[in-house]
Formats: C-alpha cells, sequence, structure tokens
C-alpha cells in the first residue's frame, strides 16, 4: 500500500520569502550538467525561518549565503529536501552550485536527453529535478539564464525571455554560450531549456500595435517542410486573442521546439513552447483534417497561456483548472470561430461524454477544484481540461458576451504577474460585469460547487400540456451524486430550451431562452398562445451545461428534433439518442423495427437536405455513438456483445440506404482534393460512408480502400484504412502492409500504423502486440509510441476483453515495464481498468487479477494512487 501522504488544499501555507530574481548557469558537459543557481531571497516577515528548497537526484557541490560558505552543520539534505535552518532576517543572495544527470533520465521531467537534444519538462514538479528550489507556482522570479554547452555538439542553445548576448568562450572556441532573460516573473514550472542540433524556421508577426515578433520554430533537420501549418496557426492564434480579448504578445521573440520524446501534448513555458512533435509536424500528406485542427487548437492553447496561465498562473496545484479549464475554453472558441461553431460544439460534447463523464463515474473521479492529492500529475485530466472549460462556458452563457469580457478583463488588470485562485477569477468576473455579487442573476456560491463536488449532475424533465391556456408545464429535478453518493447539494445548472410548433411552419415559436435551474426542484411555465397542440421541446440547446438528463420526450419528439431542430446540437443529440435506444434494445433482444424503419427514414431525408449545403453535419449524423457512450446504457456491461450489437446495427443502417450511398460515395469524389480546410466536409462524409459500405461487403468499395492507401491525403489514406479495420480481411493485411511501407521513415505517422495495428481485430492475437513492441521502428522512450501499441490495444474489444483475461494480464505486465521507465504514461494508462466492477462476471473478475498483480509490483507513487484509487 501506498506510504506517501496526500497533498491537502486545506493545509495550504504562504511560502515564507519571495524571490524576485533568479540567475541560472548550465554548464553541459558530456555525461553531466553543472548548474549554479544565484537567487535574491527576501524574507516576508523579516525574521528568520527555516528555508526549505525542493531537490530531486541532485548532487549538491557547495552553497553560500552572501558569499559565505555553508558548513554542513547549517544545512540538512535528504532525498527530497534541502533544508536551510537559519537565514538572514533582510534580503539575501543565496548560491547554490550541482551537478545533474540528464543523460539517465528516462522519466522525461526535468532535464532529459530526446534524440540527442537536451530538453525540460518542468510542469508540474520537474524543476526540482534542475535545481534547488521552492517549486511550487505562487513563488514568482525574474530569470536571467546562461547556457554553455560544445557548440558542436549543441550547436542552439535556447531558455526562456529575450535573447542578450552570445558568443563563444574567450579561452576554448569549441564551446559558446548565450544569456536569455525573461523579464517577467514566472513560477519555476513554467522555466525551459533546450539544447542540441536544430534548424530553425522563422516568420515574422505584426501585431496590431505594429510591434514585430519573431516566430522561430527549432525542428530535427528534414522536419522544416513541416512547420508551416504550426506557423500560420500561430498567427491565428496572436490576432484572433488581440481581436477577441485584445491581448497583446510581449516578449520579441516566441520560439516552439518539436520534441519526439514528451509526456504531454506541449508546454506553455514563457516564449519557449515545447511540443510534442506530433502536434507540430504536420501537412495534409501527413496528417488527417482532424489533426490539422487538432493542432492548429493546440497552438493557440500553449499561446493562449501566455495571459491565462503565464502572466496569471495559479496559486497551488489545487487551482490547476483556472490556467487550464480557462485556456482549453479559449481555445475551443477559437476553433469555433475559424470553423463551425455547432460542429465544433458536437466535437467537444462527444469527448467530454466518452471522456469526462465515464472518468466522472468511476474510481479516479475528483472535482474541478480537488481537496487533496498524492501525485499532481495524475489530476492533468479531462475533468481539470475540458469540464473546467464547461464551467467558463456557463458563466459566459448567464453573464451574456458583454459582461463576460468586462469580468475578464478586470481579472487580467487586477491579478497580472500573480498567483491567483479559482475564486479570484469568479470574483474578478462577477465584479466586472455587475460591480457587486448582489447584482448578479445567479447564486455564485450554489455556482462554486460546479469546482467543489465531483461527478456529473443529473436533470429530470417531465412536461404537461394545458390546452385550455396554452401553457406548456415544464418541471426540473435537479440530482447530484457527488462521491458516488446523492447529497441535496443544489448546483446552478443553465438550461437553453425553445419550442416547435406542431402545427405552424418548422420554425421555433420560442427560440433560445435561458431558464437557470437553481433549486433542486424548479418548475417552467412557457406562454404559447394560440397553440392548440403540446409543442415539441428543444432541450439543453448547444448542450448549454455538463449534465446528463432524462426527459419525457417521445420517440416522435426525437425524430422530430433530428429531422428539424435549427441548433446543431440538439439534432445530433436526438440522433444518438435513437441510435442508442435502437442498439440497446437489440441488446435486450427486444428489437423496436418500427423505431429502426421510422430512423432509417430520417436518415434519408437527412441525406437528401444535407449532402450537397452541410457534408460534414452529415457525416456527424451518421457516426454512431461512441463505445464508452453505449458502455455506460447498462448496469453489467459485456463489452465483446456491445461491440458486435455495435458493428451489427452500423450493417443494418449500411444494407438499408445501400443506394443511396453509393450514389453519395461516387459524387464526393469529385471535391475531395481541395486543400485543408476546403473539402473536409466531403472527405469526412466519404470515409463515413466507407465505414458503412465495407461493412455491407462491399467489394469495390473494398478495393478503392487499397488504392486509396496512397493517396496524398492522409485524411483519406486513413479513412480507407479505418473502413477496412474491423474486417480482418485481406484487403485489411494489404492496406496496412502498404501503410507502413509508404510511411516506415517517418516516426509521427508511423504511430498511427502501430495504433491501428493493435487496435484491429486479428487471429493471430496477443501475438501481434507482442510483435509490435519489439518492432524495430517501436520506441520504448517515445510516449506516443507507448501510447499507440498499449491504448490501441485496450481499444481492440475482442482480444483486450476476452474471457479469458489473458488481454487484461498481458496489459498488467506491459504497465508494470513502462512504470519502471515511465510512470506518468503507465499511471494514465493504467486507467483502462477504472471500470472493472461494471462488467459482467467474466471479464470483472479477469480485470480485477490484473489490478492485483499491478498493486503487488514494485511500482510508482504515480501509479499507485491511481491503482488504489481503482481497487478501492
Amino acid at each position: 500500500m501506498s506510504t506517501q501522504k496526500s497533498i491537502k488544499l486545506s493545509d495550504y501555507v504562504e511560502y515564507p520569502y519571495l524571490i524576485p530574481k533568479i540567475y541560472l548557469d548550465f554548464d553541459i558537459r558530456n555525461d553531466y550538467v553543472v548548474v549554479q543557481s544565484s537567487m535574491i531571497i527576501k524574507p516576508k516577515l523579516n525574521e528568520s525561518s527555516k528555508l526549505i528548497l525542493q531537490g530531486n537526484r541532485i548532487k549538491l557541490l557547495s552553497i553560500s549565503i552572501n558569499g559565505k560558505e555553508l558548513n554542513k552543520d547549517d544545512y540538512e539534505i535528504n532525498d527530497k529536501e534541502l533544508i536551510i535552518d537559519s537565514t538572514p532576517i533582510s534580503e539575501f543572495e543565496l548560491k547554490i552550485k550541482s551537478q545533474i544527470d540528464p543523460f539517465r533520465n528516462t522519466s522525461l521531467e526535468g532535464l532529459y536527453l530526446s534524440s540527442g537534444m537536451l530538453t525540460t519538462q518542468c510542469e508540474a514538479e520537474g524543476f526540482r529535478s534542475i535545481s534547488y528550489h521552492p517549486d511550487r507556482p505562487d513563488v514568482l522570479s525574474k530569470y536571467t539564464v546562461r547556457l554553455e554547452a560544445d557548440r558542436t555538439l549543441y550547436p542552439i542553445l535556447l531558455s526562456n525571455g529575450n535573447k542578450k548576448y552570445s558568443g563563444y568562450l574567450s579561452n576554448n572556441n569549441l564551446r559558446h554560450e548565450i544569456i536569455w532573460e525573461d523579464p517577467f516573473l514566472k513560477p519555476s514550472y513554467l522555466f525551459a531549456l533546450v539544447a542540441g542540433k536544430l534548424n530553425l524556421v522563422s516568420e515574422r508577426y505584426t501585431t496590431n500595435s505594429g510591434r514585430l515578433i519573431d516566430i522561430k520554430i527549432y525542428v530535427e533537420s528534414g522536419d522544416e517542410k513541416y512547420t508551416k501549418h504550426a506557423i500560420n496557426s500561430l498567427k491565428k492564434a496572436m490576432k484572433w486573442d488581440e481581436d477577441k480579448y485584445g491581448l497583446e504578445y510581449d516578449l520579441d521573440e516566441y520560439k516552439i521546439v518539436a520534441v519526439r520524446h514528451f509526456n504531454m501534448g506541449a508546454m506553455e513555458n514563457k516564449g519557449l513552447n515545447i511540443f510534442n512533435s506530433k502536434l507540430v509536424l504536420a501537412d495534409s500528406k501527413t496528417s488527417t483534417d482532424d489533426e490539422l485542427e487538432r493542432i492548429e487548437s493546440v497552438i493557440a492553447h500553449e499561446y493562449f497561456h501566455n495571459w491565462t496561465g503565464n502572466r496569471i498562473t495559479c496559486r497551488d496545484w489545487f487551482q490547476l483548472s483556472l490556467k487550464e479549464g480557462l485556456t482549453v475554453f479559449r481555445d475551443q472558441s477559437f476553433t469555433s470561430d475559424l470553423h463551425s461553431p455547432g460542429l465544433k460544439r458536437i466535437e467537444d460534447v462527444s469527448f467530454l461524454r466518452n471522456f469526462q463523464f465515464i472518468e466522472d463515474k468511476g474510481p479516479t473521479s475528483h472535482a474541478v477544484k480537488p481537496k487533496e492529492y498524492i501525485a499532481i500529475d495524475n489530476f492533468y485530466t479531462t475533468t481539470i481540461y475540458e469540464k473546467g472549460a464547461e464551467l467558463i462556458r456557463m458563466l459566459e452563457l448567464m453573464l451574456g458576451k458583454e459582461r463576460f469580457f468586462k469580468g475578464m478583463n478586470l481579472y487580467i488588470k487586477t491579478f497580472d504577474g500573480s498567483a491567483a485562485t479559482t475564486e479570484d477569477f469568479i470574483n474578478s468576473l462577477i465584479k466586472g460585469a455587475y460591480l457587486e455579487e448582489k447584482n448578479c442573476p445567479f447564486d455564485v456560491k450554489k455556482f462554486l460547487n460546479w469546482y467543489y463536488k465531483s461527478g456529473t449532475p443529473k436533470v429530470h424533465i417531465d412536461q404537461s400540456w394545458d390546452s385550455k391556456n396554452s401553457i406548456l408545464n415544464v418541471s426540473f429535478k435537479q440530482q447530484v451524486d457527488c462521491d458516488k453518493i446523492s447529497d441535496n447539494t443544489e448546483m446552478v445548472i443553465p438550461i437553453l430550451y425553445s419550442c416547435y410548433s406542431r402545427e405552424k411552419e418548422l420554425i421555433p415559436i420560442v427560440e433560445d431562452n435561458l431558464f437557470v435551474l437553481d433549486k433542486n426542484n424548479k418548475n417552467l411555465k412557457i406562454k404559447l398562445p394560440g397553440e392548440k397542440e403540446a409543442p415539441v421541446l428543444s432541450i439543453f440547446r448547444g448542450f448549454s451545461s455538463p449534465v446528463v438528463w432524462e426527459s419525457d420526450l417521445s420517440i416522435n419528439d426525437y425524430l422530430f428534433l433530428f429531422l428539424n431542430d435549427n441548433d446543431y446540437f440538439s439534432r445530433w443529440n436526438s440522433g444518438q439518442f435513437l441510435m442508442r435506444e435502437i442498439i440497446k434494445k437489440r441488446l435486450c433482444n427486444n428489437a423496436n423495427y418500427s423505431l429502426e424503419d421510422k430512423f432509417i427514414y430520417a436518415i434519408k431525408k437527412s441525406i437528401k437536405s444535407l449532402e450537397v449545403n452541410d457534408p460534414f453535419f452529415l457525416a456527424t449524423l451518421l457516426t454512431t455513438p461512441g463505445f464508452a457512450e453505449l458502455e455506460s446504457l447498462f448496469e453489467k456491461v459485456d463489452p465483446i456483445n456491445i461491440y458486435r450489437e455495435s458493428l451489427n446495427f452500423q450493417v443494418l443502417i449500411g444494407n438499408k440506404i445501400l443506394h443511396q450511398l453509393k450514389i453519395l460515395a461516387k459524387n464526393l469524389l469529385v471535391n475531395i482534393n481541395h486543400e485543408w480546410p476546403m473539402g473536409k466536409g466531403e472527405r469526412k462524409l466519404l470515409g463515413t460512408i466507407w465505414s458503412y459500405l465495407t461493412l455491407t461487403g462491399d467489394k469495390i468499395v473494398k478495393k478503392n480502400c487499397i488504392e486509396s492507401i496512397s493517396h496524398p491525403s492522409m485524411t483519406i489514406a486513413r479513412a480507407a484504412l479505418g473502413a477496412l479495420k474491423p474486417l480482418d480481411s485481406p484487403e485489411t493485411e494489404e492496406a496496412s502492409n502498404s501503410f507502413y511501407n509508404i510511411w516506415k521513415e517517418n516516426p509521427v505517422v508511423l504511430d498511427s500504423w502501430f495504433a491501428y495495428e493493435a487496435s484491429r481485430p486479428n487471429k493471430q492475437g496477443i501475438d501481434v502486440i507482442e510483435k509490435l513492441l519489439s518492432h524495430s521502428k517501436f520506441d520504448w522512450k517515445a510516449p506516443n509510441a507507448i501510447r499507440a501499441v498499449l491504448g490501441g490495444f485496450s481499444k481492440n474489444i475482442e482480444l483486450f476483453h476476452s474471457h479469458d483475461g489473458q488481454g487484461y494480464l498481458f496489459m498488467a505486465d506491459k504497465l508494470i515495464e513502462v512504470d519502471k521507465i515511465n510512470p506518468i504514461t503507465a499511471s494514465r494508462i493504467v486507467k483502462v481498468f477504472s471500470k472493472w466492477k461494471s462488467y459482467v462476471d467474466k471479464n470483472k473478475e479477469g480485470m480485477y487479477e490484473s489490478i492485483l498483480r499491478i498493486n503487488k509490483a514494485n511500482i510508482s507513487s504515480n501509479t499507485r494512487e491511481v491503482v488504489e484509487l481503482i481497487l478501492k
């Protein structure tokens, strides 16, 4: 069992010292790095107290205060801390000389080696592996950094801020040095350093005020041609933030480095973003349309952090969603403005339901603002990011855009250059919007329950029609299950609704009205003069709150909304509900053939109305519910049966609309060659149609898919692979081999092949996964590669969930291996076992045995925390 003590929000104490300035000197040698730090330190209370600094795997060489060397009796040192018993009562200078070994660091935290390049990852607690420091986000300093290294091994030396000096050493022209200065206060987790052989691609951006910003992207040789999309995305983000929020970039240059070995997607280090290479290196030949949009979004996300995360950071890690939830909201808004708001909303909701809602139901459920943690790395979750973004979205909806931006302006003006809390942010929004909390139209204290409570609220909706007075009475009841226990907590739940007349033209008779459910039970009266029949209620339009709901809408109501609702989300959601109903009834041996016929008729009508005007939306409407959503329909989950019935449903649909799909596919081939974002709707729809037609056994489409593997659009090539994936056929094998041969020298693209091979049905079973893990192109040090194979394997439903339990045991053994190399990656993948209690007995027993095997192993605190939560 874990012996590590949890860190609690209630124990927060302000750090007793200010550290306004830090000077860091890195002397990079062949097998070690000497780090010298000089910190100007000010006691806050002008009295002597213990100075506690964090340190991990650091060899201390010397330490002095105000130039005086400390004796060993003057300080304590252990494997985690350096404690100086007594310090001067006024400002002093602390100098520490130490040595670290980044060349044997496989954790991908602190300073480490990646493909011959030294790079850093300091969020959340990596800086303590570089230099002794408080390493907490509420200690803000201005950093000056000197880097020295062999100029042939490390020709590029980068750090945060602006470059102040560079040159060769006077006594050794084989070595060079460079000095970087960041004029802005920042916490240690935003420190960054990169040293290595890199090529530069640069462009310039002119701000609205006329300042020139140098954009510099550093990549390995040969990757320069893949940077144009990232540069364009960054320029769009800079322009959007200036126009939307009035926020301009504040340094002379903006640097991005692409790194193969990186635990996260990207890191917003001030002025020196470090990116997983998958999220920088891209064009339409190497990345799908979805990936290009994702890269655009992530580039923007890290840029937006410059203000919401860097200039204003979080006081402690319990406030993590303050920077991440807010910045996800900003990057979602950016993508929505650049592309389609309705389609972007559906994409975000689908992700939320298939990942965050599942997390909320499971053993690792936690609040957006958690009360305690053991390893903070385990809290970089969909709850912190995506659910956190939904809370900001609700605030914008209830405040209105104009008041919301007034509140944002006040927040930035008040807390620029400081470390803030969630409550600081909410109070600033309300004060900026309404001056005083009492003027706010909703209960702020109740709204904060969204941050404090775990779980997904559930809303029950019942309607009654008063035909005499033409009034629709709607009763709402909210239920909050916190820590799996239902309580009487009242949440503020904004509900956007419309009403459609059954008699008149298909336009709303009441459109996008806002109702705020802020009590356990609350009623709404909707007056509809002249209406003789009860209207069709369109509820939670735009997914106005991150909740689940049950209503008394009839099947015919959902069919009506699926065909006629003018809200993208509501129309899609109605279709998803109907698909879930059909699949669920089939799984319960209670097929509703009447519903199936009505739904197929509705699909045919949708094809006619959308095939030309909105092919992307049509593809979205034809996409079946996610596997996790289908699992959540059942008390006892039989994953293999659910998977098979989901495929059977697609076969049913494909056969019923076979003629329309074939014609549509033929017509779409004309418009798929336009450069992104043009033509993405046609490409999306073609891939969706292929998925239906291959399952019906269409030989011509199978042949088209094989031929499309070499298509110049990666979207088309991957769509062809995806369409063939469920078949375990000669065509699938041929397509996979062809894709590999084309892309075997590109590790970023090859990760998608590893994921494909691991996730597709294959008669060779687990032997295939073993071969992938021992493949000459597989890189155990690259989290992308590990996630591709083990993550792909977890999606190989019939293999991973095999009733003999061998899939689970194999995963357990591999995660124990991964944990020794990279605990962060292991602790994230181990969550595939989170739902073990919800499965039918055979799967439940197999999963339990595998979790116990992991728990008995010598695993990291990161992985142990997750495993113990799963077992609890």
